[in-house]
């Protein structure tokens, strides 16, 4: 890092460099004119130098006006010229809030991140860096402060935002990253207001399939999933039933219940898998602990699995009755009907299929009002697109030829995957472009544990920690990040001899942790791989002249929803009354 002597030289070296310039002009300038009206040139010297600046007439005795204002043009230029240059490296190299220059972001520059956008989009392959829209860059962070160019991560960056409630994480995150995606797009939420905000734009783009069994939106079901294709391998059936076992986890309770639950379901659904049966027949099974149809038909095709399923449920009664519990407590959310009709087959509505909506520009909206139970089949979902993507791209050499956004907006309550932050480390790399989104640090722990938090704050290679963050030690953290910087005091001190001046440096934060809290709002730190902490400026979609169509299409899809949902309770109160 540059410091307050080496600003101080390199003043000084600049200042003796333009005089040079400057000298130079003047008598090229003069010699130029002077030649013209044919009179004689003195040679270029220290000496003449001297000389123009004591006495004008005596170098240029033959023509003094007109060599006078031939330097002073070339001057005017030269000095033109030479303030561009000022001015463009203050612009590149300079931050008076010591926080990263334009120069040590430039790979997010709009340059750079085209050329960055070209090698990934397929779509994009010989189209020139400066032929390439904006929004087809990369994922807008914001714009630098305080150079105001703009700052834009690749689609093969992981993405994570912590901001309190009402700071922009919508508006200023969710929204642009969900409206600019080229290609397919998975959006959780627990609000509306990104659903209405970018429907209209996302259905012109594709097919939009969206999962509201909450009535978050009040969306009527128009297709459904088979969630039993997932227990296609004994790998994927671990993982969809760790979604379910994962919701009745705790830290204080015997690990062996939840062990116990999750070995049933994983037998439980590679039975339905193999049987050709469905999620309502995995929920008869488990009503009935003395039903044999499930080992019986993991006998015919996994006997390894079938016995230890059999020795894990063959035990004393209460044992037995313990873990069938907890495994129907881990699936309570399909009791609901409304629920499991999204989970079973029906032929009048489309089947969506994670493998087919990887490769197209579809749109998957998961809606869930809050967390729980229900939550559970969000995050089979998703993780079903994730893994779905994720063999797409080892199809395609490596990674998806279009990427594919995912928006986990409040991914802590509603699509908590229990090892997101490992899937952080290749999703990247397969052309899946994640961006969670969190109101703290903390909440991230409640979700995944200090160690799982961690790992996900370590895999991602662009965090953005927006205004109102409260927690003391995370915003220490993050003024530690950021660094410090070199500090010159002046000291001076008098005695009967006379006076003295001292300098002295040291080492200070360049943002305390107060500063970091009370951010200005609108503003953000962003703390991205191999570059020094920048301040951005976040750009909301409503200050957007490339989104201003959202603002129309939000009223509009709004209304629609709130129509919904005076429809909806003017039928439960007639039922009420009859």
């Amino acid at each position: 890092m540059m410091t307050e002597s080496d600003r101080a030289w390199l003043a000084g070296g600049a200042l003796a460099g333009g005089s040079v310039v400057l000298s130079a002009s003047t008598w090229t300038g003069a010699s130029v004119c002077a030649t013209i009206a044919g009179a004689d040139v003195p040679p270029l010297s220290p000496f003449t130098v001297f000389e123009m600046t004591r006495d004008w007439h005596s170098v240029w005795p033959n023509s003094p006006t007109t060599s006078a204002i031939g330097a002073a043009l070339l001057d005017l230029v030269v000095l033109a010229g030479i303030l561009w240059g000022l001015r463009t490296g203050l612009r590149w190299f300079y931050n008076a809030a010591h926080l990263a220059t334009l120069h040590q972001v430039r790979d997010l520059a709009p340059d750079r991140a085209a050329r960055t956008a070209i090698r990934l989009r397929a779509s994009l392959h010989g189209v020139r860096p400066r032929a390439v829209a904006p929004r087809d860059r990369g994922v807008l962070l914001g714009d630098h402060l305080p150079t105001g160019v703009e700052l834009r991560g690749s689609d093969e960056d992981t993405y994570l935002a912590l901001m309190a409630p009402r700071a922009g994480k919508s508006s200023a995150i969710a929204i642009p990253v969900a409206e600019e995606a080229p290609a397919a797009l998975l959006l959780t939420s627990n609000k509306p207001d990104v659903y209405a905000a970018t429907l209209a734009s996302r259905r012109k783009a594709g097919n939009v399939w969206a999962f509201d069994t909450q009535g978050v939106a009040r969306i009527e079901r128009a297709w459904w999933w088979d969630i039993i294709s997932e227990a296609e391998t004994l790998d994927r059936a671990e993982r969809l039933a760790g979604h379910f076992v994962n919701q009745v986890k705790s830290d204080a309770a015997d690990p062996f219940w939840s062990q116990g639950a999750g070995d049933l379901l994983v037998g439980m659904f590679r039975a339905a898998w193999w049987d050709g049966a469905t999620v309502r027949h995995v929920l008869k099974w488990l009503a009935d602990p003395k039903e044999r149809a499930p080992l019986r038909i993991l006998y015919q095709h996994e006997e390894v699995l079938a016995e230890q399923v059999d020795s894990s449920i063959n035990i004393a009664e209460e044992t037995q009755s313990g873990i069938y519990q907890n495994a129907r407590t881990a699936v309570s959310a399909l009791r609901d009907e409304k629920v499991l009709a999204w989970l079973l087959p029906d032929r009048h509505r489309p089947r969506f299929r994670p493998e087919e909506f990887a490769l197209s520009r579809d749109t998957l909206y998961l809606l869930s009002r809050k967390g729980g139970a229900a939550s559970a089949v969000v995050a089979a979902l998703a993780d079903s697109v994730f893994t779905s993507a994720s063999e797409a791209g080892e199809r395609h050499g490596g990674r998806l030829p279009e990427p594919m956004r995912a928006v986990l907006d409040e991914a802590a309550n509603i699509c908590r995957i229990e090892d997101l932050p490992d899937l952080y480390s290749h999703l990247g790399s397969r052309g899946i472009t994640p961006c969670t989104i969190l109101q703290s640090y903390r909440q991230g722990v409640r979700a995944w544990g200090e160690v799982g938090m961690d790992a996900l704050w370590s895999a991602a290679t662009k965090k953005v920690i927006g205004v109102g963050l409260d927690d003391p030690r995370f915003v220490n953290d993050i003024a530690t990040l950021v660094g410090d910087h070199d500090v010159i005091r002046e000291s001076r001190s008098r005695s009967r001899d006379g006076g003295s001046t001292s300098f002295s440096e040291h080492r200070e934060q360049i943002l305390e942790s107060a500063q970091v809290r009370a951010m200005k709002r609108g503003t953000a730190l962003l703390l991205s791989t191999g570059m020094p902490v920048a301040q951005i400026a976040l750009r909301p979609w409503y200050e957007e002249p490339a989104m201003a169509h959202l603002g129309p299409a939000m009223k509009t899809e709004e209304a629609l929803i709130a129509k919904r949902a005076a429809v909806a309770w003017e039928a439960r109160r007639s039922a009420r009354h009859d």
